[in-house]
């Protein structure tokens, strides 16, 4: 009878221990694969930043020139190897042979970060793998634009919207 009994609360213990080892397994398993993706920022670039420019022409927009692109975007990371996307929509621009959009560093946290640490064009809008804020702290960027209006038949607006998102996958 006490063979029994013994055997009951050893089962019941074993059934306990698989259970918290069960919860133990998932719980580690849930923090290793997390994934944060937070939007930063929303930018739109009109002519009304940059200017008008006449058909043909070709304009080097500069931080100098353009004081609306100095320190343009603003990151503040709390720990290392965050990566930033930037997602535009130049790839459907009409009216421009060429629109290229350089991101500069205008300040960081010791990161080893050099310029231009991405190129967005017409061709290539996003950034595909991101750029690797590889140290935690503040990071200032700056954008340098070149542009080549197209032929139109009228005066034309257009605009380039620009999407950044920051990516963690660190623990």
């Amino acid at each position: 009878m006490k063979t029994k009994k013994i055997a009951g609360l050893l089962l019941i213990l074993l059934s306990v221990t698989i259970v918290l080892v069960s919860a133990f397994v998932y719980s580690q398993d849930s923090q290793t694969t997390t994934q944060t993706i937070t939007d930063v920022a929303t930018l739109s670039i009109t002519n009304a930043v940059l200017g008008n420019i006449e058909e043909g022409e070709t304009i080097l927009y500069t931080p100098t020139n353009t004081s609306a692109l100095d320190q343009i975007l603003t990151v503040t990371t709390g720990k290392a190897n965050v990566y930033l996307h930037i997602d535009t929509d130049l790839d459907i621009l009409t009216n421009y042979v060429n629109f290229t959009i350089e991101v500069l560093v205008d300040t960081q946290p010791g990161s080893s970060l050099s310029d231009p640490v991405a190129v967005l064009t017409m061709a290539s809008p996003d950034t595909s793998a991101g750029i690797d804020l590889d140290t935690a702290g503040s990071y200032k960027f700056d954008f340098r634009i070149t542009t080549t209006a197209d032929l139109v038949s009228s005066n034309s607006d257009e605009e380039v919207n620009i999407a950044v998102s920051a990516e963690s996958t660190s623990t």
